[in-house]
């Protein structure tokens, strides 16, 4: 073979290794984008399952609340209709009043007959009492139904679906609502403490972070059996404010309290935790930049601290 021969069979082999290279790279890039675009359903089939998720705990807080925010709103309707129908008789007696007036005749009845008449049916309907109990009916009526607006108001903000827009918001008002609606619950079971330090606004979405501290107020009721006593600090600490959740409850052991943040990991009896309040939390509380670490001893109580970054830091 000559020297031309030669070199034409090893360019047209090398042309055709580099063909199958290409072919090869064309093959693999094509499926390599074809698994990206697989990978980008999962993620999002994966953020679509979380978003349900956390919706659906946070609908397993506001269940667990359900009997206590019944009775609360019971009582206030209760008493508010029973005053409204005090308040219809007082006025049916005030309108008899007036119907005695209007329809006198002064061409038949003197001035001091009808006088009389009137004078004697005030009487009989204690006109006197009527003015002065009307004024407190409606008052008490007022606030009952103040009362009802703020607990529905409360639970909006519990029940909200949030997006993914972060605003300022100051962590003691958020902390104060959680408490306005754990209350109904918690009243019962345990006494709450607050010691809530002045703090800059922090940035992040307060209707997460509310599904945060009501799941840490309801697990510090269940883990108290008598005298509970749940203490909630604020403080500021350069540029992070530090909320400290804890309880003197019954504690959780060392083996225990590395599995806390585990999904569907919970202590409780069946039907009573679905094991995905603190992974949530957890989840909830990265996503805002900060952290939550946990201290316990058996007996002496539980400590949650959540670490979260200032708006302007």
């Amino acid at each position: 073979m000559s020297e031309l021969d030669a070199y034409k069979t090893a360019y047209a082999r090398e042309k055709k290794a580099r063909q199958l290279a290409e072919k090869l790279l064309e093959d693999k890039t094509r499926e390599l984008y074809d698994n990206v675009l697989d990978l980008q359903g999962v993620v999002l089939e994966l953020k679509t399952t979380q978003a349900q998720l956390i919706q659906s705990e946070k609908m397993g807080s506001l269940g667990q609340l359900t009997a206590g925010i019944a009775h609360e709103i019971n009582n206030p309707l209760s008493y508010s209709y029973s005053n409204l129908f005090c308040l219809l008789e007082n006025m049916n007696e005030f309108f008899t009043l007036d119907k005695m007036i209007q329809e006198h005749d002064p061409d038949k009845e003197s001035a001091e007959s009808v006088l009389g008449k009137y004078q004697t049916l005030r009487k009989d309907i204690d006109a006197d009492y009527l003015i002065s109990d009307t004024p407190s009916l409606l008052v008490d009526t007022i606030d009952g139904l103040k009362r009802v607006k703020k607990i529905v108001s409360n639970l909006k903000k519990i029940s909200y679906k949030s997006n993914d827009t972060l605003i300022p918001f100051n962590i003691n008002e958020c902390i104060k609502d959680c408490i306005n609606l754990s209350t109904i619950e918690l009243k019962y079971k345990i006494d709450i403490k607050l010691d809530l330090s002045e703090c800059d606004d922090i940035l992040g979405q307060q209707f997460d972070l509310n599904q945060v501290f009501i799941n840490l107020f309801m697990n510090a009721a269940y883990a108290c059996e008598t005298d509970g006593v749940l203490t909630i600090q604020t403080t500021q600490v350069k540029d992070n404010v530090i909320i400290y959740v804890q309880d003197n409850g019954k504690g959780i052991s060392d083996d225990n309290i590395l599995k806390i943040f585990d999904p569907f990991y919970t202590t409780k009896p069946v039907g009573e935790g679905t094991g995905l309040g603190l992974p949530i939390s957890h989840g909830i509380i990265e996503k805002h930049n900060g952290k939550i670490e946990v201290s316990s001893v058996i007996d002496v109580g539980t400590c949650f601290k959540i670490t979260l970054p200032l708006a302007n830091a």
